[in-house]
């Protein structure tokens, strides 16, 4: 087996997040350092903390890109926040995001594209609490979430709703999700929305599954990002990009117990970390994909677009204040790479 070219970046952790982000959002246009090398360098992609959800770029880094012939390096550095910073600030061509980050970001002047969803949560992102806890019993308690108006924010905002709860129901706390299980044993939170290691790590600690992102479909995407000039200027990388994703995921389907060997020592995960993670969650592939970005795909067809997702995360947002205005989904989602794989054509730069 080959090996994994891995590049790991290490950048530490700004005080004052809020502010750095606001500046970082108000950079309208995303420069990309030396403009004349621009076509001759690597795509870089920055993904941050293990998820088996990213199985197919893992295994397109592994097999596919050299055969497609488009250079890639994969960054990681050590959270989500670090790896939005690279993004935003121009360090990284490509980001394995969250759909609600995306939107925010876009709403915020940040012009990217969305050329694949790498997964749907099941079960993956779940909200930890007591012994038979239910979402009601969440009423007057403290909820652990990664940020205020964030994709776990507002998942956990979603699962309340479906049980008559609002905001005002319950407090909020700011944890991480690998610290979430830590802080639900000191008492410091009494519910927690965690996924990953960390969801396994609670529940073999005694804490029960209160509700996960089954019951709220496509409410957490992830998805694979490219600032909007590299996919302007470079549609043939990006095509070839997104091509060997799509044999990623079809190598998967089809070499199981490779893809988990390969994963095991990738992630540094265990089988049983890995297996309870792909049970969580709905890798998609070449037409799971066309249906999520087919507005004409939504209603009666039993699977959530990301049109209808985004709509409802674009309201929470501009319920909120936080958009001045609901986005028009046709500038982010950009689908023709993939129609172009269906059709078995190549996108030329030019």
């Amino acid at each position: 087996m080959k090996k994994l070219r891995l590049i790991i970046v290490s950048i530490g952790v700004v005080v004052g997040v809020g502010s750095v982000l606001l500046l970082l959002y108000t950079q309208y246009d995303i420069t990309l350092n030396s403009q004349t090398t621009q076509e001759s360098r690597p795509i870089r992609i920055a993904c941050s903390e293990p998820w088996v959800g990213y199985v197919p770029l893992v295994l397109a880094v592994d097999r596919f890109f050299k055969e497609n012939q488009v250079a890639v390096e994969l960054i990681q550095p050590q959270n989500q926040t670090s790896t939005e910073e690279l993004f935003l600030n121009g360090s990284v061509d490509g980001l394995c995001s969250i759909f609600t980050t995306a939107i925010f970001q876009n709403s915020e002047g940040v012009n990217s594209k969305l050329v694949w969803v790498l997964d749907y949560s099941g079960t993956g992102d779940v909200i930890l609490g007591s012994k038979n806890m239910t979402v009601k019993e969440l009423k007057g308690k403290k909820i652990g979430v990664e940020g205020l108006n964030t994709f776990s924010h507002i998942f956990v905002l979603q699962i309340l709703a479906k049980a008559g709860l609002y905001e005002k129901d319950v407090q909020f706390a700011n944890v991480a999700a690998q610290d979430m299980v830590k802080a639900l044993n000191t008492k410091q939170i009494d519910a927690g929305h965690t996924y990953g290691p960390a969801k396994l790590a609670g529940i073999q600690s005694g804490y029960d599954i209160v509700a996960t992102a089954k019951d709220v479909p496509a409410i957490i995407a992830d998805v694979l990002i490219f600032n909007s000039k590299v996919v302007e200027t470079r549609p043939e990388a990006i095509g070839a990009v997104v091509k060997s994703i799509n044999q990623g995921k079809e190598y998967f389907d089809h070499n199981k117990e490779n893809t988990y060997f390969l994963l095991s020592n990738f992630f540094n995960m265990t089988t049983e970390e890995m297996q309870d993670g792909f049970e969580g969650i709905q890798v998609l592939g070449l037409e799971d994909n066309i249906k999520a970005m087919n507005r004409s795909s939504s209603n009666g067809n039993n699977f959530t677009t990301l049109y209808e997702s985004g709509d409802i995360i674009a309201n929470y947002f501009l319920e909120r204040g936080q958009i001045r205005q609901l986005p028009n989904f046709d500038e982010i989602i950009d689908p023709r790479f993939i129609y172009a794989i269906s059709k078995n054509e190549t996108i030329n730069d030019g």
